[in-house]
């Protein structure tokens, strides 16, 4: 080999290496540092919380991240359809790629109101307790065919979807339109005539106690509900305390 072609072989060989140089350097400034650099870089995650899915796609990619959703969950206080939770949480660091997860809210939960017509009000307020609604208003009216103390109409109806909290309105029934008296006083008369005072303006004695006393003879009555003076419909019961010896 001659002298010419050595220095032929060795110039071939430094400007294969400085190509080779060139190349490698440009393949690690365009292609491998921007990998490590983006594999090391972290971002604020946005609040994407009462967001809709599309708009938090939307922001969540302006800073490299995903978004999965994932089941929802009733929340009164956002919108249905708008995201009520997320994590990482907003304003948090992550590294660029990460996946945010989030939870759409399925808004105010509703409840079916009961049915509480022809019930007595203590078993409507059992039945409200457990229903997810309280109770409202309760008024009374004449009813001529829905027995005295029960429920005969509500607002809301009967299984009507409303949200937690809802006040049912209860309009119980006080029986037939009668007159109302005034309760005549019977403490110091014996139960037979305090009886006969009492049904002559219709009022019923339903409810007798028996109690000693020092005070009265044995059989008179000692004590009344409603007291006298009390205004009452016809009709209505009356309790006697009765003394005994």
């Amino acid at each position: 080999m001659t002298v010419k072609s050595v220095l032929r072989e060795v110039v071939l060989f430094i400007a294969c290496g400085i190509f080779t140089g060139t190349v490698g350097l440009l393949v690690v400034d365009t292609v491998v540092m921007p990998q490590v650099v983006r594999k090391d870089l972290q971002v604020e995650v946005p609040d994407i919380v009462d967001l809709t899915p599309e708009q938090a796609r939307v922001k969540l990619a302006r800073r490299g991240l995903r978004l999965k959703l994932q089941e929802p969950r009733w929340d009164a206080s956002i919108l249905e359809g708008r995201l009520v939770y997320q994590n990482p949480t907003a304003f948090s660091y992550v590294k660029t790629d990460r996946t945010v997860y989030a939870v759409p809210s399925k808004g105010s939960r509703l409840y079916s109101v009961p049915d509480l017509r022809k019930k007595s009000l203590r078993q409507a307020t059992l039945w409200i307790e457990q229903s997810g609604v309280v109770i409202g208003e309760i008024r009374k009216e004449p009813s001529p065919i829905i027995k005295e103390g029960l429920v005969m109409y509500q607002e809301p109806a009967p299984g009507e979807q409303v949200s937690v909290g809802t006040p049912v309105v209860l309009v119980v029934s006080d029986g037939p339109v009668r007159e109302y008296v005034a309760v005549p006083n019977v403490i110091g008369k014996d139960l037979e005539h305090a009886r006969q005072d009492l049904g002559e303006l219709e009022l019923l004695v339903r409810d007798i106690r028996y109690e000693f006393s020092t005070t009265y003879l044995p059989n008179t009555v000692i004590y009344q509900e409603p007291a006298a003076g009390d205004t009452v419909k016809r009709g209505s019961s009356i309790r006697l305390a009765v003394s005994k010896l």
